[in-house]
């Protein structure tokens, strides 16, 4: 069995009711911080009462209270968690707790009214009927186990009485010892051989005498105590909780035990390696509890590891709920290098629409509809810099690395100069939160599929972010600017402008012209700094006096200046390398932010779709 969704309604930033589903298997949600994340996460917590890190406690600040001023916390927290795919054991065993028939359900509601001792009025039930019996001793049959974001991994491992290590050993050992507790025994008896053996060597042995007699002189026999040294205590769990983790920065299995060293002379990350490895090596052998499910929730894997181990460390966790069925993990991070890394099935994108309002949307990217074709391409083209796009508050698709650099800085004059008299909106798309995506192609009815119904599949959820593409009409190369009409342009991503544009997230954008260099150069004056980027050599004769005129002359004086400037931007257009370009002219505009350079409209309203919807405080 596994959890299957989850229902949230007045719980830290939930309002309504927000479904949040999961599939069998690895789950990771993503999304931009405070849009529920870890509300999700502490909800499924409270749910199954899990208490590795003490249980988790309601205070006043969990019932939901919007930004009105006169709006009052939420009278009630309510939850609900399914759990489906069912074994015939399981449906037995959790009978109590039958929704319908085929999955079951567990409830929480708690009251915003606190008893004498300062608790809020809780209710936990299973079932539909809140008056059935319920029976607590189901929770043994749900592992539940919870990783918290920037935990203390060294304190977590060593010993002691909360000791993960110790837990792990006691758990192990009873799993493995089928005939009471001989293992357990064993240990015990060899231990206290030990310390027998250990109290009679030099010098512990007089030492304790010492100890024993000045005792025995200073209190007299009837008030004094007897002492003994040992080695460790001789009960199971109170020897497995003196032990410590080691560490060798190298895997060798034939290293000598003198070798390794305190985990304090570690690094964070691997740290957090080594205590995530005790709490997988529990999970193990699951197929003999088939009744169990194992639900692991980690929060931000990715705290203190480089790329490489976070990589490693997803395909394990991928493969891990593969090979053993009865083991769920959700996850909650902000790493690029993990969305880009698992199976876009797994992931599950937290939208938070408004920061003004309480809806939130929970998509699983495996309900956008996307046909076997587009899920392959993305899955292929999601590198650690285009998965950004599931955390960003708007999106901005762009065919080249052209377009890549020059579209940032092109809106940061455009924003600059639209906010300038408005000091909180934003002058810029990092500080809307708004990413560029180079998809070095016209790759649209990929990676829009994500956000917008383009093929009339109109049952497929859709993740509710803003986006905006930025395309050029491509007429064949033979032909210029002045004879490419309509029926010429090569185009394909032009077919999508109108299932694009009837939805109610994207936009897609279309040069008027050719494409952007050229656009820019026919903007205005632009050309009078652009043209000088780039040492221009044409061999063609009327060209170069073309450019040479508009490079050095007044342009009021020059006759025939339209025609020169298209032969100008022509020649530019199909003698400049792109990015090359781009680089230099993006380099220019930062440096020269006070020189005038005019931007096309389709480009103004590209960036406006996108920043239109980051909510700000206006004076």
């Amino acid at each position: 069995m596994y959890l299957q969704k989850i229902e949230i309604e007045n719980y830290k930033v939930f309002s309504k009711t927000t479904p949040s589903e999961f599939h069998n298997g690895l789950n990771v949600l993503v999304g931009e911080n405070g849009c529920g994340k870890s509300s999700i996460i502490d909800a499924i917590r409270l749910l199954l009462i899990e208490d590795e890190y003490g249980r988790k406690g309601i205070t006043d600040y969990d019932f939901h209270r919007g930004f009105a001023s006169d709006e009052k916390p939420a009278e009630k927290i309510n939850m609900v968690a399914y759990f489906s795919s069912l074994s015939e054991d399981e449906k037995i065993a959790f009978l109590p707790w039958h929704f319908d028939d085929t999955r079951i359900s567990l409830n929480l509601t708690i009251e915003n009214k606190t008893n004498n001792y300062g608790r809020y009025k809780r209710a936990l039930w299973g079932g539909r009927s809140k008056s059935s019996m319920f029976e607590t001793e189901l929770f043994d049959f749900i592992k539940c186990i919870y990783l918290p974001p920037l935990r203390d991994a060294e304190s977590r491992l060593k010993s002691g009485k909360n000791s993960r290590l110790a837990r792990l050993l006691i758990n192990l050992a009873e799993q493995e010892d089928s005939s009471s507790s001989n293992i357990q025994k064993t240990i015990e008896s060899k231990v206290k051989s030990f310390n027998e053996t250990l109290a009679n060597e030099e010098p512990i042995s007089n030492v304790n005498d010492q100890i024993s007699g000045r005792l025995s002189d200073a209190l007299g026999s009837v008030f004094a105590q007897n002492t003994s040294i040992q080695f460790s205590e001789v009960e199971f769990r109170r020897i497995v909780e003196n032990l410590q983790l080691l560490f060798y920065p190298f895997f060798d299995l034939s290293t000598p035990k003198e070798l390794f060293r305190s985990l304090e002379e570690n690094s964070l990350g691997f740290n957090n390696i080594i205590y995530l490895a005790t709490v997988l090596a529990e999970l193990r052998d699951v197929e003999q509890d088939k009744q169990f499910l194992n639900l692991l929730l980690i929060e931000e894997p990715e705290a203190h590891l480089h790329p490489q181990l976070q990589v490693k460390l997803m395909q394990y966790l991928e493969e891990l709920t593969q090979k053993q069925e009865n083991v769920q993990i959700i996850i909650t991070t902000h790493s690029p290098v993990i969305s880009s890394t698992i199976s876009l099935n797994s992931i599950i994108h937290i939208n938070k629409i408004d920061p003004t309002l309480p809806e939130i949307t929970a998509i699983p990217i495996r309900y956008c509809g996307l046909s076997i074709e587009t899920k392959d391409f993305l899955e292929r083209w999601l590198d650690i810099t285009k998965s950004t796009l599931l955390f960003a508050k708007g999106i901005i698709f762009v065919e080249g690395i052209a377009e890549g650099m020059l579209i940032p800085v092109l809106a940061k004059r455009y924003l600059s100069i639209k906010n300038e008299s408005n000091p909180n909106a934003p002058k810029s798309l990092k500080e809307a939160g708004v990413s560029v995506i180079n998809m070095n192609g016209i790759f649209f009815n990929h990676f829009m599929m994500l956000f917008c119904d383009i093929d009339g599949n109109t049952n497929s959820k859709k993740i509710p972010t803003l986006c905006s593409g930025i395309t050029d009409k491509d007429p064949p190369k033979s032909s210029t600017q002045t004879d490419a009409d309509q029926t010429q342009w090569e185009n394909p991503a032009l077919a999508l402008i109108e299932p694009i544009n009837r939805s109610t997230n994207c936009r897609l954008m279309v040069s008027p012209q050719i494409t952007l260099e050229y656009d820019l150069a026919m903007e205005s004056e632009n050309l009078k700094i652009m043209l000088p980027i780039k040492d221009f050599q044409p061999r063609d004769k009327e060209i170069k006096n073309a450019i040479d005129e508009l490079k050095s002359k007044d342009w009021s004086k020059i006759q025939d200046l339209e025609n020169k400037r298209k032969k100008a931007a022509e020649y530019m257009l199909n003698h400049i390398g792109k990015g090359d370009f781009a680089q230099q002219l993006a380099y220019t505009l930062e440096k020269n932010k006070d020189i005038t350079f005019d931007i096309p409209d389709y480009i103004q309203q590209a960036i406006e779709w996108v920043t239109s919807g980051v909510k700000h405080e206006d004076t």
